[in-house]
């Protein structure tokens, strides 16, 4: 089993073309100079051959960067249909991805391709859930405290939206390069930021992760299509240089730690 391989990044495997990914062999995480790259559709598809670990019944992650008692970057993965976790409080912010299935807690369900930040002071039990799940805790669940969960609300959006730059306030940074950067509590540690460029010009990005979305990006000189995480080895945020792969527009998800302000 691997959960990183350390080579010089190769033509097939993640930085390749669709045609690259077709067969049913398990594709390596690749290594850059300070971050791994992910292919998510080979992590789903072929589970077993990556670290994961128990973490609750019939729920298992995998830690991408961090450690389970700190802040950290995993994929939870539940491997039963119904699959739940306990109430469980945040201290902080906690970001979810859905990479594919569904997670439901007390809020609503969460189907694929959702992403929903949860605030400080926020707590939920899961239940109904199936699926794999991109997740970034500045700081761990605590099943301990659940008498500290407060009245709360997640910041939920539709990352598969066809108007999704047009649903959101995407600012222009520079020629080709449009930001929007999600309303989260400044006390809870994490920030979020969406990118659209279609300039082959890089612009930087300061951070843990970037998730491509729509289109490919050039991520420190290296193309990836939609499905791909580039992400930090430790939790120490680094800087990307992120461009639009030629003729393409690259839409990616960016997620930092930070500190409280």
């Amino acid at each position: 089993m691997h959960s990183f391989w350390a080579t010089s990044i190769v033509v097939c495997g993640l930085v390749c073309s669709t045609a690259c990914s077709s067969t049913d062999e398990p594709s390596k995480p690749k290594e850059l100079t300070s971050a791994t790259a992910f292919d998510l559709a080979d992590v789903k598809t072929h589970p077993t051959q990556y670290d994961f670990m128990d973490f609750k019944p019939n729920v298992q992650k995998l830690i991408l960067a961090g450690a389970p008692e700190t802040e950290h970057i995993a994929i939870l993965w539940y491997t039963v249909t119904d699959g739940g976790v306990a109430l469980h409080y945040h201290a902080k912010t906690e970001s979810v991805y859905v990479i594919d299935g569904t997670q439901t807690d007390a809020k609503g369900s969460y189907p694929t391709g959702t992403v929903y930040f949860n605030p400080p002071g926020s707590g939920h039990q899961i239940m109904d859930s199936s699926g794999f799940f991109l997740l970034a805790y500045a700081a761990p669940p605590d099943f301990a405290s659940t008498d500290l969960i407060g009245e709360y609300e997640p910041v939920r959006i539709d990352t598969t939206d066809p108007d999704l730059t047009l649903t959101y306030p995407f600012e222009e940074q520079q020629t080709g390069v449009k930001t929007f950067v999600a309303p989260l509590d400044s006390e809870g540690g994490l920030s979020a930021e969406f990118i659209q460029t279609k300039s082959s010009a890089a612009s930087r990005f300061t951070g843990n992760y970037l998730l491509v979305l729509e289109g490919s990006c050039e991520i420190e000189g290296l193309s990836f299509g939609a499905g791909k995480l580039v992400v930090t080895k430790t939790v120490e945020p680094q800087p990307f240089a992120v461009a639009a792969t030629k003729s393409s527009t690259c839409l990616a998800l960016g997620v930092s730690f930070t500190a409280a302000e």
